[in-house]
C-alpha cells in the first residue's frame, strides 16, 4: 500500500465539514466528542490526508488542573515539567500499517516540547512517555519494519 500513498499531515488539513468528520470518525472506529479530557485544554491538532481522503487525526491537550499534577508527574521528574496527552488519535483501519499514528504523535510532541522535557500520555491506555525518549529513539517502522 505504501507505494500508492500520497500522505500529507498538517493543522490545515482539518475536515471540510461535519459530514466528512463524522464519516472519518466512523471509519476510524472513534466515537465523536467535542470535549477535552477533564483537567486538560486543547493545544494543537493535526490531520492527515491521502489525496482528498481524510485518513488520520490527533490532538494534543495540556494539563490545566494542577490538582492532578502530583499523580501525573513521575517522581523522577521535576514537579514543574510540562504535562500533555495525545487525544482523539484515530487512523482509518487501512492506513494503520503505514506508521501514520506514530508520525502524527511524534510531530505533535515535537511541536509542543521542542528540545525541552515533557511528559506526554499516549494512546487509549494513557501510557506516559518522555519527550526526550521520542527524540532519542528512531520511529518503530524504521526499526521493526
Amino acid at each position: 500500500m505504501n507505494g500508492l500513498l500520497d500522505l500529507h499531515m498538517g493543522p490545515d488539513l482539518h475536515p471540510v465539514d461535519e459530514a466528512e468528520r463524522d464519516a472519518f470518525l466512523t471509519a476510524a472506529g472513534l466515537l465523536p466528542r467535542d470535549t477535552c479530557p477533564a483537567g486538560f485544554r486543547g493545544h494543537s491538532a493535526i490531520w492527515a490526508r491521502d489525496r482528498d481522503l481524510l485518513v488520520g487525526q490527533a490532538a494534543l491537550v495540556v494539563l490545566t488542573d494542577e490538582t492532578l499534577r502530583p499523580r501525573l508527574v513521575p517522581s523522577s521528574q521535576p514537579a514543574s515539567i510540562r504535562v500533555a496527552a495525545i487525544d482523539a488519535l484515530a487512523v482509518r483501519a487501512e492506513y494503520r500499517e503505514t506508521g501514520l499514528e506514530e508520525r502524527m504523535v511524534r510531530r505533535l510532541v515535537r511541536d509542543f516540547a521542542g528540545a525541552t522535557e515533557a511528559v506526554i500520555y499516549v494512546g487509549q491506555a494513557h501510557v506516559p512517555v518522555l519527550a526526550s525518549s521520542l527524540r532519542s529513539v528512531d520511529p518503530v517502522d524504521a526499526v521493526l519494519g
